[in-house]
Parts: C-alpha cells; structure tokens; sequence
C-alpha cells in the first residue's frame, strides 16, 4: 500500500483540537472525514513510499503487564516486517505515523484499547501524535515506536532476526531504560546492552528480578561513557561490560543478605 501523510496545516489544526476532539478519540465511529468537511487536501499519498499491509494484533480489553509486552513484541514483529522498506528518514516523518494513527481504522481502534482506557489529552496527543518530544517517535506514538523497535533490533543474520527486539520488551521499564538517548544513538552499544540481559537473565534464572540490575548498569553505562568512549567497542565488549557489571553488582547484594 501506498503512505499517506497530513499536510502539516491539518496536523497543527488536530493538536490544536485535542480538547475538543478528545470523545471523538474514544468512540469507535470515523470521524475524520467529517472533520475536516469531507475535503481531500488535509492530506497527501506518496507514490514513492510504498509498504506491505499491517493489521495490529491483540486481545481487547484490560491487560496485564506481560499481554502488553507480548501485544508489543507481536505488533513490532509485524510492522516492523510490513514497513521495512522504510528508511530511517522516512520513518521518522510525524505526519505519515501521525496520518496513520488517525485515518486507519485498524490502527485507532488498537490504540484505544492499548492506551485510551480514558479520555485524558496528554495520552491523545501522546499516543495518536508524533510531537517534537524526544521520546515521542521511538517511544510514546502508539505506531512509530514499533517500527523503531523493530529497526534497532533487528538482525537479518541471526537464526532468529528478532531475539533482541523480544529482549527489549521484556517489560515497560526495561525497554524504556535500553531506549534512551545513549543507546539509540550507537546500534553497536544497544545491541551489546540486550545480550548483556539476556545472558544475565539465563544465569540468574525467571524467578529472579533483573530490573533493578539493569538500572544500577545503566547509570554505570552512562558514567562510563562519560569518561571513557564507547563508540570505538564492540557490541560483545559492551555486552562483557554490562553483564560483568550486573553479575558483580548481584554477588554484592548477595553477600549483604
């Protein structure tokens, strides 16, 4: 299928009319077209930009944390799969996903049930917009961050190119934590950041809480860069690094109990 983007009058005009709007992001009728009076030009198709079709998957209703992360991991696979023709400057327009999010049945109606349990602006704007904030496009838009997940993980040469997009949602806090400034910016760094979990994960086993862990190995990460580069390591060095890190920090607790 071809990509449709708002022009960017439509989209300032809808960010500008959240509050007003907010039942319309609730209900399951279309509205958009009504909105903006039945007229075709407050948005545009690419005849460059062409994708596979992607139809989100998931059970509605409430959730608990691991459906989300599962939900997650699923959509990320696919859209990932679907829209992989995309570059990263394409991928980072805010008025394809924002067009997306709003005009695509499919898509609004999952983002309702992921994120809109309530009308509250700040989830609308967050979730159906793709904003000058700097986690919007990799983390907040219900869509963009998909793709992104998709993109910084992926890994056309391993036996199962997603095992690092399954480690990065393995919760909220963690994907969070391994999606911040330090690591999108260096592949190389997060990629040797989620082996580093999963193998501190095989040796401490499921029962055993990691985030913790991770946290504690997030600010040494950061420390560490500060004074010494990362940019010149391996993603096996940096994966030596933060799990030796995360396997010295638990025989300290450990010794304390």
């Amino acid at each position: 299928m071809l990509l449709s983007y708002f022009t960017e009058d439509a989209y300032e005009r809808l960010v500008s009319d959240v509050k007003v709007n907010a039942s319309k992001y609730s209900s399951k009728e279309e509205w958009l077209e009504e909105y903006f009076n039945n007229a075709t030009d407050y948005y545009s198709t690419s005849n460059s930009v062409e994708v596979n079709s992607y139809i989100p998957v998931y059970t509605p209703g409430k959730k608990s944390d691991a459906q989300k992360a599962q939900e997650d991991f699923e959509n990320t696979r696919l859209l990932f799969t679907a829209f992989k023709n995309l570059t990263p400057i394409q991928a980072s327009n805010k008025l394809m996903w924002t067009y997306l999010c709003h005009a695509v049945p499919e898509y609004s109606a999952y983002i309702r049930d992921r994120f809109l349990t309530e009308e509250r602006e700040n989830t609308i704007i967050t979730r159906f917009f793709v904003t000058s904030q700097k986690d919007s496009l990799y983390n907040d838009n219900a869509l963009s961050r998909l793709w992104w997940y998709g993109h910084l993980t992926y890994e056309p040469g391993n036996d199962d190119p997603f095992e690092l997009t399954k480690i990065l949602l393995t919760n909220q806090t963690i994907c969070t934590d391994v999606m911040d400034t330090y690591n999108r910016m260096n592949m190389t760094r997060m990629r040797g950041v989620l082996y580093a979990i999963r193998d501190f994960k095989s040796q401490i086993g499921e029962k055993e809480g990691f985030t913790d862990y991770f946290r504690e190995c997030k600010k040494y990460l950061n420390h560490y860069a500060a004074v010494t580069s990362l940019d010149f390591l391996s993603s096996e060095e940096i994966r030596e690094i933060a799990f030796g890190y995360m396997m010295d920090l638990r025989t300290r607790k450990k010794s304390y109990i």
